[in-house]
Formats: structure tokens, C-alpha cells, sequence
């Protein structure tokens, strides 16, 4: 769609200022194009190939033609043989030429070498089937010569179908027979729902049992597959938007490890967070030992009978409340230290218990803010729904053209970029215990942090103020405006390469083998 660069729009007579954001930003006014395409991580030449089930196939069918070429083996053959050695041509090239009659066995296929689509045979003549014990003058066979009638064929393979994607692996009918019914027989003896079920597993195949291929892990769904041939962890862009990690599967984590992530997913679901809370936040009764969380003023303390024994004793000692009246000096002074006493116990059990609600604090300071940027991130795929309809509304009423808003799409792409990095900076932080790196650290993310949060007030609210009224209404046309977003999008477009390079600072200093600690030191002189 084509737009004019003269279409004119309205704004507020006020001049449009931005805060001083301590970085350097070019001037609005006229730009050099060049300079204004900020291209995203997503569209970026990588070593990894994205696709879905259509190019599955075409991949899935061109390695089976190789196969079938090189070891002069039918498709059906080829098939069988990749998917037992995990679709890597080479690996199934040295075991072949070493030994193919070995191959053979161990895959399931006839020893003599097959040159028709389908092996299988009808066994001419009175023969009885080995499942329903009918006489019958014809029985279908594969080469193992194991006839079965037609309706056994067909009532054997529906269940496997039925069972599940381990239909591909099914094998010739008779006890221990370990030959595998080719995918012709499929094709010959089941329905139409049942047949694209099977095709569909022994695509599935390919991603299933191929090393070099995975489905994109997006916990809302998703049906691209991504081919990676490295062995070095990468992050993945797939094309639903979700980014992730090729190592381990989870959301594209840096800077944390791998087996970082997966100690603070431990960490988040198992039960000894209520642990920490319990030991944080309650006492033990003296008698029965029963968690107690103080839930009144008093220091009188009564274990109830359900679940506990009914004692009364006192929270600040835990001495018996009966042993705080009169003829023991008056009801406070437990708070008289005894060294005789078995206060030293009860004073070990408090460090204890105020060691765990520190523990408990500092988790939850990184948990909020690991959660906080988590929910930014998710909310910019709605903000990218609703930018699209803004931009489509200043296209088809303001004649701009789509282009001169795609600095739009490429800055809230950058903000969510961030938002992941920051949320998984609170991890690495959370266990960052070299007190010599957190202060390189704590610096990088406090800028990271910084720019992102402007970047995205600037997207969020500056740019409504130049096009949209309190109503979310377009504001008549005017030069003036058409002035304020030219400098708006200089503005927007420079911060966002001011925020890509920051972001690059944090992931290159976190990911790199030499110390934070010898860097800050370096930068701070």
C-alpha cells in the first residue's frame, strides 16, 4: 500500500518534549531512510531453518529420496531405515555398507532385497488365517509369509492407529515376528481419518526422532519445527513470536545458564518454599511440636486442640504460660536473658527462623521482579495487536504509508526483547554469589532497565499523544503534528538502536569468560 509523505495530521498546539534520557538521540526533521530501519532479531539470517508441516514433508521426502538413491532401497524402505537410525543419513550410510543384511534384520525388513512399493503377497489357495482360524482361499501377507484375511488386516491396524503414534513401528501380526508393516498396508486397509492420522505420526517422526529438529516449545501451542545443525546452545525466533532455547527447551534465558533456569524452576514449584514460609512465619508448640503462626497481638499462645494438644505457652520464650504469673516474678520477664536457661536453645531455633525469613525476602525481592518483567513482555504481543490497528487507521485516514510506521513494530520488539533478558537477569542475580561481579552486574541491568522502561512509555504514551484524543480518537490533520511525528519517530527510532545497545552490552559482559569484576573495576577507572 502506498502512502504520501504530505498527509497532515492534527495535534495539541503545545510543543512535544521528551525528558532527558542521558543518551544521545538524533535530531528529527529529515532523515536518511537508511539509518531508520532498525531490523529485529526475528528477521535476522540464522543458522536455523523455521518450518511447518508442508516443509516438514518436503525435508522428510527429499532425506528419504537420498537414502533411497544411495542404498538402492524402495521409499517405503527408506522410510523405515531412517527413522531407526534417527533420520542421519550419514550414521545409516556406515551401518549399511558395513553390514545391510544386519541393517535389515534389526529394522524389520525382508533380507532379499525388495524392489516393489508394497512387500506384500497374496498367499494363493485354501490357507487358514492365524487370527480369526477362517479358511480362506486368499490371505494377505508381507514377506515374512504370515497371511491374515483381509478383516484381520483390517481390524489389526485400526487398533494400532487407535493406540497412538507408535502405529509407525507396527510389526508383522504374527507372535514375535519382527517384520514391519510398510505404510502401503495402512493405505490399503483403513479408513480415511485413520490413514492421515498415520501420516501425520510418521511425519511427526521426523521431529520426533530426529536430533536435529524440534517443535517449537510455546506452552500456548504451537506447529513450527526448527532445523539446527550446530551443537553450540543458540536461541531460536520462532514464527509464532515465542523465543527459545535449543539447548534445554525452555524460553530463551540469557544471560542464565541452562542449569540455572532449571534450579530456579525447581525452586518455584516444589514444596520447599512452604517450608521456608513455615520456618519464617511460625513457631513449634513446646509440646507437640506443631507449627503455630501468630495471629493476634498477645504473647499468650493457646495450640489448639484440633490438629495440636491445647497447650498455652508463651511466643517470645516458649515457656509455659502458667510458669508467667505472680510467684514467678510477673508475667514478662522472659525477656531477662538466662544463660542457665534453656533460652540458648530457643535463641538458636530464632536465628534459625530469622535466617529462613531473610532466605524467604530475598527470593521473593528477584521473584517479583522476574514476574514483573514477565508480564511486560507478555503484555507487548497485545500491544502489538493494538498498534496494528493504529497504524492501519493512519494509513487509510491519514495516508501515511505502512512503512513510515514500521519503526513501531521494530521498537516494541525490542522492549519485549528486553523485558525477557531483564526478567532472566533476576535469576542470574538471584544466584550470583561472587560479590566481586555484582557490582558490573547490578550497573549493566539498572541501564538495561532504564532505557527499556522509557523505550516503552514512549510507545505506550507519547505516541497516543500526537495522534489520539482521550476517546482513543484521531485528531484532525495539521503540518504541526505531521512535524511532531516525524521528530517522534527520530526520536523512537534512535532509542531503540540506544536500548539494542545496551541490551547487546549486558548479554555480551554476562556471557563472556572474564571476570565482571576485573571489567567495572577497569570502566570505573
Amino acid at each position: 500500500m502506498d502512502g504520501s509523505d504530505g498527509g497532515s495530521i492534527a495535534g495539541d498546539s503545545e510543543e512535544f518534549e521528551y525528558e532527558d534520557q542521558d543518551v544521545e538521540l538524533k535530531s528529527g526533521g529529515e532523515e536518511d531512510e537508511d539509518q531508520m530501519v532498525i531490523e529485529p532479531p526475528e528477521v535476522r539470517k540464522a543458522p536455523y531453518t523455521i518450518m511447518n508441516a508442508g516443509d516438514l514433508a518436503n525435508r522428510q521426502n527429499k532425506c528419504i529420496s537420498e537414502a533411497s538413491d544411495l542404498l538402492q532401497v524402495t521409499h517405503e524402505e527408506g522410510f523405515v531405515l531412517l527413522r531407526q537410525h534417527g533420520w542421519d543419513l550419514l550414521r545409516l550410510q556406515e551401518a549399511w555398507f558395513d553390514n545391510d543384511q544386519k541393517v535389515r534384520n534389526r529394522c524389520g525388513l525382508s533380507t532379499a532385497k525388495c524392489t516393489s512399493p508394497a512387500p506384500s503377497s497374496n498367499l494363493a489357495g485354501p490357507k487358514v488365517c492365524s487370527i480369526c482360524m477362517s479358511a480362506i482361499d486368499d490371505l494377505v501377507a508381507l514377506d515374512c509369509s504370515h497371511g491374515f484375511c483381509e478383516e484381520c488386516w483390517r481390524g489389526y491396524l485400526h487398533t494400532q492407529v487407535d493406540d497412538g503414534k507408535s502405529a509407525v513401528q507396527t510389526r508383522c501380526p504374527q507372535h514375535k515376528c519382527p517384520m514391519v508393516v510398510p505404510t502401503a498396508f495402512f493405505s490399503r486397509f483403513c479408513d480415511v481419518e485413520r490413514q492421515k492420522k498415520y501420516q501425520d505420526w510418521c511425519l511427526r517422526t521426523y521431529v520426533d526422532e530426529n536430533a536435529s529438529v524440534k517443535w517449537c516449545p510455546n506452552p500456548v501451542g504451537c506447529q513450527f519445527a526448527c532445523e539446527y545443525q550446530g551443537v553450540e546452545s543458540l536461541e531460536i525466533h520462532c514464527q509464532c513470536t515465542f523465543v527459545w532455547c535449543w539447548a534445554c527447551g525452555e524460553e530463551a534465558h540469557m544471560p542464565a545458564s541452562c542449569k540455572t533456569v532449571n534450579q530456579w524452576n525447581v525452586k518455584n514449584s516444589a514444596e520447599s518454599e512452604n517450608i521456608s514460609w513455615i520456618r519464617a512465619h511460625t513457631k513449634k508448640c513446646p509440646k507437640c511440636h506443631k507449627p503455630i503462626e501468630k495471629n493476634q497481638g498477645c504473647n499468650h499462645m493457646v495450640c489448639s486442640k484440633a490438629g495440636g494438644c491445647g497447650h498455652e505457652f508463651c511466643w517470645l520464650c516458649l515457656g509455659d504460660w502458667a510458669s508467667h504469673g505472680t510467684s514467678t516474678g510477673g508475667y514478662y520477664q522472659c525477656n531477662i536473658y538466662d544463660k542457665q536457661s534453656k533460652q540458648g536453645k530457643h535463641a538458636e531455633e530464632e536465628r534459625s527462623r530469622q535466617e529462613a525469613k531473610h532466605a524467604l525476602d530475598i527470593y521473593m525481592f528477584y521473584f517479583e521482579r522476574f514476574m514483573d518483567h514477565d508480564k511486560g513482555m507478555k503484555l507487548t504481543v497485545i500491544q502489538e495487536q493494538d498498534i496494528e490497528g493504529k497504524v492501519q487507521r493512519l494509513h487509510d485516514e491519514h495516508g501515511f504509508a505502512i512503512i513510515e510506521l514500521q519503526f513501531l513494530y521494530d521498537a516494541l520488539r525490542q522492549v519485549r526483547a528486553c523485558r525477557r533478558v531483564l526478567k532472566w537477569t533476576y535469576v542470574y542475580g538471584y544466584y550470583l554469589d561472587d560479590s566481586n561481579e555484582k557490582p558490573l552486574f547490578e550497573y549493566l541491568q539498572k541501564n538495561l532497565e532504564e532505557k527499556t522502561d522509557c523505550l516503552h512509555e514512549m510507545l505506550e504514551k507519547d505516541f497516543d499523544k500526537i495522534f489520539f484524543d482521550q476517546d482513543n480518537q484521531l485528531s484532525s490533520g495539521s503540518e504541526e503534528a505531521h512535524q511532531k511525528f516525524m521528530t517522534f519517530r527520530s526520536h523512537a527510532t534512535n532509542f531503540t538502536n540506544v536500548t539494542q545497545k545496551f541490551l547487546t552490552q549486558i548479554l555480551t559482559d554476562l556471557g563472556s569468560d572474564t571476570g565482571l569484576g576485573q571489567r567495572f573495576s577497569q570502566s570505573s577507572t
